[in-house]
């Protein structure tokens, strides 16, 4: 895989498939297990990954809202007191105690 840029990343997913994505295009990473699934415009990717390593090397606007999402917050649509709604119209949980903090980041990309 490699590092966050400004242009496309390349991932590998578990059966040693590579993807070239910009971090625009995806909505979400969601946790799974010891790997991850990245959902985006067009596919989704189940990569060899932890969620720890992915939030490390995404772009700041990737933000950890709960144990298993990492999202792309200029993807959400709209925030609610315990999900958000992403453009892809998946509904994500988020904890009361992320909700202010949350809040206040989306609402300093307005």
């Amino acid at each position: 895989m490699s590092t966050a840029s400004d242009t496309l990343m390349t991932f590998t997913d578990r059966s040693s498939h590579r993807y070239q994505l910009s971090p625009t295009d995806i909505f979400y990473i969601e946790a799974d297990n010891i790997y991850s699934r990245i959902i985006s415009r067009d596919l989704t990717i189940h990569i060899p990954y932890p969620l720890l390593l992915m939030e490390e090397l995404m772009p700041d606007y990737f933000l950890r809202i709960h144990r298993s999402f990492l999202i792309n917050c200029h993807a959400v649509a709209t925030l609610y007191r315990r999900t958000v709604l992403m453009d892809n119209g998946s509904r994500l949980p988020v904890p009361e105690k992320k909700y202010s903090w949350l809040k206040k980041y989306l609402d300093t990309l307005k």
